[in-house]
């Protein structure tokens, strides 16, 4: 794993205040506890780039997943919930033609990301928000979930493993701050995230 931490500003915009605001006290402690962390200025890490990158990467995912379960869907009618059967319905919408373009339009935003990151670590909050109530209704749980992907498909659109370390909390809600390492890293990456996990006690 690179010794180098980098955040993006964009990622962090996609997240509800108090996530921000726990996230910046994140990224305070760990400078504070000597961690080499910088602020990543790339076209690549850009609200549209991100925007671009989170729309093919939900439309090869889409794909995907009703190519591996579309069949099952077909023949066992009302087994999966509204949420679940509304993405499932658009999912089963995709064109080949779609779904192709979507994988180039991903793996253009791979390489943009690629360059950008090198063999640095990617710092960012693990989610938009903290847990949604219990009794959150429909349209916030999805706008949670849109707006997480959006942030974490970094690391699903580059294949580079992800750990989350959990000690921080926003709103009262526990909330965890994410480590993107280089690819191949994956037992290195959680060993080093023990150390930045006790950086974090202090945020």
């Amino acid at each position: 794993v690179g010794a180098r931490l980098v955040t993006a500003a964009a990622l962090a915009e996609s997240a509800t205040p108090d996530v921000a605001r726990a996230f910046a006290r994140a990224v305070d402690a760990l400078a504070g506890g000597g961690s080499d962390l910088s602020e990543l200025d790339d076209a690549a890490f850009g609200g549209d780039a991100l925007d671009a990158l989170y729309a093919a990467f939900r439309t090869v995912q889409a794909s995907e997943a009703w190519a591996a379960h579309g069949a099952w869907i077909q023949a066992h009618p009302g087994a999966l919930g509204a949420d679940v059967a509304a993405r499932f319905e658009w999912a089963a919408a995709i064109t080949s033609e779609a779904a192709s373009d979507a994988r180039a339009r991903l793996e253009a935003a791979r390489r943009a990301l690629d360059a950008a990151l090198g063999d640095a670590v990617l710092v960012l909050p693990s989610a938009a928000s903290v847990a949604p109530a219990v009794d959150a209704a429909g349209a916030e749980i999805e706008a949670i979930r849109a707006a997480t992907l959006r942030m974490t498909a970094v690391a699903g659109a580059t294949g580079r493993p992800a750990v989350s370390v959990p000690g921080l909390t926003a709103d009262g809600a526990p909330i965890g701050v994410c480590f993107v390492g280089p690819r191949g890293s994956d037992l290195a990456l959680v060993g080093a995230a023990i150390g930045w996990a006790e950086h974090l006690k202090h945020a």
